[in-house]
């Protein structure tokens, strides 16, 4: 501008230079009002907003779409269910009724001994928990009822329930009659494993025991498979897998236990035999666990002096847990290897204090095990808190118990459940 337009600009009231924008304001107001006006209609009806995200979405897809670089067909593909399911070490809980869950094994912390433990399963009125056991979630189960069939399951299918749920009844997953209950489970070899020199090892409450291939209960229809035929009183407690270079212990519910190599005990053919004796019971006595241990030389053994750092090293411990919460461990060169058929020896005291044997099997020094109640309750402990005792003993309180909840369940837990 020149000088003289400046100097006029400058000589003009402040009123003239206001009315110079007022027409430019009045247009601006008129066109905020509509706006509020419109977005008022979108705010109060879902009609109109819709339709704006309508609109805002076909803007976007006009701007940036692109053809489709996959195809949709109708074909079948070999899909299993079981690839999707996360392999997990889960613990496996079946009560008296019939009831089964599983848990992972991550809920139960480690404790030390002789403490009370925690809920893992809800029972109710005279319910009570009769078997645990740690697998994967990928692990195949043999289940074995009352009367002598055999069914398979996998882990995954059982279903996941918490701490205070009491589970789904066996009868949903299970073919089972009415009069029928499952007496032991047994996890049963991934197939990569090489079962042609595995055998299966059956023992009952009657002190009866048997030996078949392992490969006769690879395939077991839905319907279930004959495993053993049972007395009207007898039950299967346990179920192995062995083979001939290892030893077979059966513990009874009074502290008697028999040592025996398995390539000594015949191999059986059928499947709907009863077995021969593995233990000669006394009158009320039973079999409450069947453990598989590596054989050794007792020859050997005699040596111990001359060879102690070895025999140290293979050492293993049988340990043995009463139903009032009390238990040892004593080393397995102390349990001799003897002849089938026999009355045994003594592997714990079945004093009034302990009660009678709930479950023995043996470990390793770094190894933990689990112990379940008949109330619900479980404690996770370490196997080298738990005292070195000869056979003749009592050992030392593992789980404190309250009025008459007695121990029903220990198990060890492995190291390569995953």
């Amino acid at each position: 501008m020149s000088e003289e337009q400046v100097v006029s600009i400058l000589e003009l009231r402040l009123q003239k230079l206001t009315a110079l924008g007022i027409n430019e304001i009045e247009v601006e107001i008129k066109k905020l009002a509509e706006l509020i006006k419109q977005y008022k209609k979108i705010i109060n009806s879902k009609s109109e907003l819709l339709k704006v995200i309508s609109t805002d979405l076909q803007h976007i897809k006009e701007k940036f779409s692109y053809p489709r670089r996959t195809k949709i067909i109708n074909a079948v593909l070999n899909y299993d269910i079981e690839e999707t399911i996360q392999k997990e070490s889960v613990i496996i809980t079946i009560t008296l009724q019939g009831y089964i869950k599983r848990g992972a094994l991550s809920r139960v912390k480690q404790q030390k001994r002789g403490g009370k433990g925690k809920a893992s399963i809800k029972t109710r009125g005279e319910d009570s928990v009769v078997q645990t056991l740690s697998v994967n979630t990928h692990t195949s189960l043999l289940f074995f009822s009352t009367e002598g069939l055999a069914y398979k399951i996998k882990a995954w299918k059982i279903p996941e329930g918490s701490s205070l749920s009491k589970g789904k009844s066996l009868f949903n997953l299970l073919p089972l009659k009415n009069h029928q209950s499952i007496s032991s489970i047994m996890p049963y070899p991934d197939e990569k494993i090489d079962t042609k020199n595995m055998h299966i090892i059956f023992a009952t409450s009657k002190g009866k025991i048997r030996k078949n291939h392992l490969d006769d209960f690879a395939s077991i229809n839905t319907s279930g498979k004959i495993a053993m035929k049972l007395d009207a009183s007898d039950k299967i407690i346990g179920v192995k897998i062995c083979r001939d270079d290892q030893d077979i212990i059966l513990n009874t519910k009074f502290g008697k236990c028999i040592r025996f190599e398995s390539k000594k005990l015949r191999m059986f053919k059928g499947r709907s035999s009863k077995g021969i004796r593995g233990i000669n019971l006394t009158d009320k006595d039973s079999i409450v666990s069947l453990s598989i241990i590596d054989h050794y030389d007792q020859k050997y053994n005699k040596n111990y002096k001359d060879a102690k750092s070895e025999l140290k090293a293979k050492e293993k411990y049988i340990l043995s847990i009463t139903e009032n919460g009390y238990g040892k461990r004593t080393s397995h060169y102390d349990f001799r290897v003897t002849n089938r058929g026999g009355k045994g020896i003594i592997g714990i005291i079945n004093s009034h204090r302990n009660g009678n044997v709930s479950s023995s099997f043996p470990v390793f020094e770094g190894d933990q095990i689990l112990i379940s109640t008949d109330k619900g309750r479980v404690i996770r402990t370490s196997v080298k808190e738990i005292r070195i005792a000869n056979r003749n003993t009592q050992g030392v309180r593992i789980i404190k118990l309250s009025g008459n909840e007695k121990v029903v369940s220990a198990i060890k837990l492995d190291d390569n459940l995953i």
